[in-house]
């Protein structure tokens, strides 16, 4: 019997390819079958994510409903499961520790454990730790379908034949969805900081780029005047009809991961964009640890050494 680990998809498109990458990362070092749980973190009404990694050539499987808790009683057989965990000689959970922040790490102890002939895998592992020695590989799983059609966007050309540097800035951040409190003022203030240290990389970029071509995504240009950047910066907005079969997303993070440099904000989605760009002698920018007080990344090994840090 080959022996599997089952990773349990959740959250939006950036956590889904870190959770992908590192399940796929320990599968190959612990000499196991991945299989991908696509449905149970999705079937709650409340959930208002969905699956999105259709839009990749992963060579993984979709585990079969035999391996999956769907239903109410899915969901208490999941739970029951969890809790005599602790108890069993063979795990058949592996779920990403969290400290009292709820903040994560790296963690070796995985490769160190006792499984079952199959296992459960929970949680976001936003790190490349866990799949930097199958680096290429990655690459590889997380080629696009849509290539051939995302490359007909009126933008792909310009950013591929231009100094082009990608530029993210994530709104509305503590103010929306559904477990959201409404807070707007903490939400622009995040905004703020994030055109702050946008402007400073901006500087640094200049210093290293021959006429470099800044081009922005955001998931809301509203108040982002052209004045409170100091370069301008050309805004990526696709025409309805363009985008009308293909999945915007997948488009945005393709068009990304074709600039040649980067300004990255703390965000997985733009984190991805970044790193799956395979350009040589490319620039990538990250704010430092001490990035807005009140933001805490997941995990504290979020970030790739040889990205440039810029400080407050």
């Amino acid at each position: 019997m080959t022996k599997k680990i089952i990773i349990r998809m959740s959250n939006e498109l950036g956590n889904q390819l870190f959770m992908y990458a590192s399940a796929y990362g320990i599968a190959k070092k612990l000499n196991r079958t991945l299989l991908i749980d696509d449905e149970t973190a999705y079937t709650s009404k409340k959930n208002i994510s969905r699956y999105a990694l259709s839009n990749f050539k992963i060579s993984s499987k979709k585990a079969s409903n035999k391996y999956k808790f769907l239903g109410f009683f899915g969901y208490i057989r999941r739970k029951l499961l969890k809790k005599i965990n602790i108890f069993l000689k063979q795990k058949k959970f592996f779920i990403e520790i969290k400290n009292k922040k709820k903040i994560t790490k790296f963690n070796n102890e995985i490769f160190e454990q006792d499984f079952s002939d199959f296992f459960y895998l929970e949680g976001h592992f936003e790190t490349e730790k866990y799949f930097k020695e199958c680096e290429n590989e990655i690459c590889n799983e997380f080629k696009f379908i849509d290539e051939d059609k995302f490359q007909k966007s009126p933008y792909y050309n310009k950013i591929v034949n231009q100094n082009s540097v990608s530029i993210c800035i994530r709104q509305n951040r503590f103010s929306e969805g559904l477990d959201k409190d409404g807070n707007e003022n903490k939400s622009n203030q995040f905004s703020q900081e994030q055109i702050k240290y946008i402007n400073k990389s901006i500087i640094h970029i200049k210093e290293r780029v021959k006429n470099p071509v800044f081009y922005m995504w955001s998931n809301d240009f509203s108040n982002l005047e052209d004045n409170l950047f100091n370069e301008k910066i050309n805004r990526v907005i696709h025409d309805d009809i363009f985008i009308s079969n293909i999945d915007k997303r997948s488009l945005d993070l393709y068009l990304i991961s074709k600039a040649k440099n980067h300004i990255v904000i703390p965000s997985s989605f733009n984190w991805w964009g970044a790193w799956l760009s395979k350009k040589e002698n490319k620039i990538i920018m990250r704010p430092s640890n001490s990035f807005f007080s009140e933001f805490k990344l997941n995990n504290r090994d979020f970030w790739p050494k040889d990205w440039i840090v810029i400080n407050e």
